[in-house]
């Protein structure tokens, strides 16, 4: 699928050249996708700990591309986060993501956050909405 009129490299959750973007290299896996998580010091919100709304850029982010890689163009339409456990900046962590339903232009999709204890750190419930 072309993602040339929807992203290009300045993405601000996967772009590789956005200098102040999260960077994240996102894969397929037998379930969806997954990226492993390095946070930069500059997500912290309290001290050694990111940001909440980081933690929902990256689940938001996976969400879409579980969707994309299924093959719809899509964006978020809501999106319910639950945080369970801080995210240090210093830690390693997997997000993972998954298509749950399609129907017609809706699209269920999850994504989670652990960390390399396989600890739940934080899920997320995504409906989004197929584009043209």
């Amino acid at each position: 699928m072309s993602t040339e009129s929807l992203m290009d490299d300045n993405c601000f959750a996967c772009g590789s050249k956005n200098i102040n973007g999260l960077r994240l290299k996102i894969v397929e896996s037998s379930g969806g996708v997954e990226a492993i998580i390095h946070p930069p010091v500059w997500s912290q919100g309290y001290k050694k700990t990111v940001h909440g709304g980081i933690i929902s850029t990256i689940l938001d982010e996976i969400a879409v591309w579980a969707a994309f890689k299924k093959g719809h163009k899509c964006v978020t339409a809501e999106l319910n986060i639950r945080i369970n456990k801080p995210m240090a900046i210093d830690d390693e962590y997997i997000a993972s993501g998954r298509v749950v339903r399609t129907k017609h232009r809706l699209i269920l999709a999850e994504s989670k956050l652990m960390n390399k204890r396989m600890e739940l750190i934080a899920s997320a419930h995504a409906k989004l909405m197929k584009v043209d």
